[in-house]
């Protein structure tokens, strides 16, 4: 994992005010270049007839983001961070697909549900539209959380192969932030249209089986890295469990692995990740199964 620039889409909302702390804190982690981002929407034709107006109004638009943003930082980050600064007009999903394109991001950091100065952003929809599109992790952080200290890493894992560059992730971030990984699987209770108790019983403890077989193999990995890896394996709807243990834990972040097309973006997206980020009390790092961490490898971003 090399995290060399860490981009922050801002609309100045509370929720994207506070990923900027977060933003801050990554790149300081990483000795990363900042980048602060804002999309000004264009004035409507209608409301601006005359496309003399329509620019006057962009430019006040985009010159007042520049000083908001600038205001964001203590004077010290200013000083200290090598930062920049991203003023887009546009489409919003649009504008953050290609400048995480153009700015070679290997990381967003991004709130979620907010409503900002410049017209609306519907972060939750927005956020949403990201995690399916780009091919590079996301932080979103929904509420007042503690700092970024990362002493305990929860990866909840559903031990698919494609969970497996998740897990190789977290093993890399907790050796650069010296945190430990807490290795979560949930199990499904089994539901049988036919069968007795019985066989409901022995499919069950295969499961059981299995699983606590594959845990074993990635504790086993984490150890060869020098880290420590706690195994948990749980029955239980899955989203309810990861939200359970990041409080019993006490961890510092969720990490989970998520898939850009096909069932994964309509069930994990649409269910269990979704409500994982609205409702922890910790930030959430959703990583693409198929992400290139390497910023100068990123696949280019075709924003839809």
């Amino acid at each position: 994992m090399d995290i060399k620039n860490v981009l922050v889409p801002v609309d100045f909302s509370p929720p994207s005010r506070l990923a900027v702390n977060y933003g801050v804190s990554l790149a300081r982690e990483f000795r990363a270049k900042l980048i602060l981002m804002h999309v000004v929407e264009s004035p409507s034709a209608l409301a601006h007839p005359f496309s003399a107006e329509s620019a006057r109004i962009e430019k006040e638009h985009r010159e007042q983001a520049t000083r908001m943003l600038s205001a964001l930082l203590a004077s010290e980050d200013q000083d200290d961070l090598d930062l920049r600064i991203v003023i887009k007009t546009g489409d919003i999903k649009e504008e953050i697909a290609s400048t995480i394109s153009e700015q070679r991001a290997d990381v967003a950091v991004m709130g979620t549900h907010g409503r900002g100065l410049f017209g609306r952003w519907l972060i939750g929809s927005i956020t949403q539209g990201i995690l399916r599109k780009v091919p590079i992790p996301v932080l979103t952080i929904c509420r007042a959380t503690r700092p970024l200290t990362l002493k305990r890493i929860l990866f909840a894992t559903d031990l698919s192969e494609s969970s497996k560059h998740g897990f190789g992730f977290a093993l890399e971030m907790a050796r650069k932030m010296r945190s430990d990984v807490v290795i979560l699987h949930a199990l499904e209770r089994v539901s049988l249209t036919y069968g007795s108790d019985e066989m409901v019983g022995y499919v069950s403890q295969h499961n059981i089986g299995e699983a606590r077989a594959k845990l074993t193999e990635l504790v086993a990995a984490g150890s060869r890295q020098g880290v420590k890896v706690e195994p948990l394996l749980v029955e239980g709807v899955a989203a309810e469990e990861i939200l359970k243990a990041a409080d019993e834990t006490t961890a510092d972040l969720i990490l989970i692995t998520v898939q850009r097309r096909g069932f994964v973006e309509r069930a994990l997206l649409g269910t269990t990740a979704e409500r994982v980020i609205r409702e922890a009390h910790v930030p959430v790092l959703s990583v693409p199964a198929t992400a290139v961490l390497d910023s100068e490898q990123t696949q280019q971003v075709q924003p839809q």
